[in-house]
């Protein structure tokens, strides 16, 4: 394979690459029911997946688990509270540790995302099926690259 080869690949997957990221931001300004009176946005209901996978967690590994700023989370967890989907706990002793679970209504939206999540991507898990484990090496790594080419263009 020529070096023009390679860069026209790499040209093709990148404009393929850019238009998920353009309809990832599509999806992110439209909120969706999850089983709750209020619609959640992606931030929101993703929020309360990783609450509800890791019950108790502070807002810092929040954070680091979402590779966001801790005000970043901040933001998004006064508005759950306020929505009455989270609830907000601190450490006997130690008024500076918030630790965050899902309420009653929390719980649904989490169950009504994993129902709609595991609908949404039936195709991807089904693709997957059909991959050898070098092949899932090889796709996993590149979406590292085009993350490490993201975190470049950060800085």
């Amino acid at each position: 394979m020529t070096g023009n080869d390679i860069v026209s690949k790499a040209e093709r997957l990148d404009k393929k690459f850019h238009r998920i990221v353009a309809k990832i931001k599509q999806i992110e300004k439209v909120p969706r029911g999850f089983g709750t009176a209020s619609a959640l946005y992606t931030s929101e209901i993703h929020t309360i997946r990783d609450i509800g996978m890791n019950p108790g967690i502070n807002l810092t590994d929040l954070a680091k688990k979402q590779g966001v700023t801790r005000g970043a989370v901040s933001q998004v967890i006064t508005k759950l509270v306020k929505k009455k989907l989270v609830i907000r706990m601190k450490e006997i002793g130690n008024e500076k540790s918030v630790f965050l679970k899902l309420s009653d209504q929390g719980i649904t939206a989490f169950q009504g995302h994993q129902k709609f999540y595991s609908q949404l991507h039936a195709p991807v898990i089904s693709f997957l099926q059909n991959a050898s484990d070098d092949n899932f090496v090889f796709m996993e790594s590149f979406l590292s690259v085009m993350e490490d080419v993201c975190d470049r263009a950060l800085l």
